[in-house]
């Protein structure tokens, strides 16, 4: 039996009062894709960022590998080995494609400035390991002809890329991906659906926000739908595409 690497138990979260998650309970398998769809304004980004500390839930349990993770701070968590890709790609300007990979690192880093100043041994190991390990990461997105580019002066698609080799640099397992084909021609998509599926052979768990159908219903193990702050549905995508609740909040009858 696959197990769990996240689970959602009776969360909720409101704005002002207005409920914008309301008792949400779901888990995310280990080593598949499993995405979440619902129409705009469901919850969907509500839910990540309670998965990532960036708020915090007022009822209910997250659990990440069984340890509670709702009262973290996003470092923490990030720490622990989830990250999140957002919809608007966020590339520092001045940084070639390998120093972004690079800088991803910090968080495994043991050595402080100190041992950065001196030059010390650990400080000089771990200098090793990082480059060694970005070569890695932009052998595996794709990207080791772009490295000494600026990131920002990349294609769309490759950009995004840029996006997921950071979140492999940070150490995650859990990749939280926030509309990663938003904006894309169909050859973009493909190939990002492609690296997406990749990802799952080397131990990477994916949850995927996503309105496009086409990506969803191609890669999910498992679909979840929320609308109005609440799980509507889950199933495999053939059980989504016929549930005649979803049909009617979301796909269109």
């Amino acid at each position: 039996m696959q197990s769990n690497i996240l689970t959602l138990s009776e969360v909720s979260f409101s704005y002002n009062g207005v409920k914008a998650v309301s008792n949400l309970s779901m888990n995310v398998k280990k080593d598949r894709i499993t995405s979440l769809i619902g129409p705009n304004g469901a919850g969907k980004t509500t839910a990540f960022k309670l998965i990532c500390g960036e708020i915090h839930s007022q009822e209910g349990n997250i659990f990440y590998k069984e340890e509670k993770i709702n009262k973290f701070s996003p470092h923490r968590i990030a720490a622990m080995g989830i990250a999140w890709t957002f919809q608007n790609i966020r590339l520092f300007p001045s940084l070639t494609v390998r120093e972004h990979v690079n800088l991803s690192q910090y968080t495994r880093y043991k050595s402080s400035l100190l041992d950065s100043i001196v030059g010390t041994t650990l400080f000089k190991q771990e200098r090793m390991i990082s480059a060694r390990r970005t070569e890695e990461i932009m052998k595996r997105v794709k990207l080791e002809e772009y490295a000494d580019e600026p990131a920002v002066n990349l294609p769309y698609g490759l950009q995004r890329r840029v996006e997921f080799a950071r979140a492999l640099g940070v150490g995650a397992t859990l990749i939280l991906l926030d509309e990663p084909t938003a904006g894309m021609n169909i050859q973009e998509s493909n190939d990002i659906m492609e690296l997406i599926t990749s990802l799952t052979n080397i131990d990477i768990t994916i949850f995927l926000v996503e309105h496009d159908m086409r990506v969803v219903m191609n890669i999910s193990s498992e679909v979840w739908v929320m609308n109005e702050g609440t799980i509507i549905s889950s199933g495999t995508p053939e059980e989504i595409r016929r549930d005649p609740l979803v049909i009617k909040a979301y796909l269109g009858e």
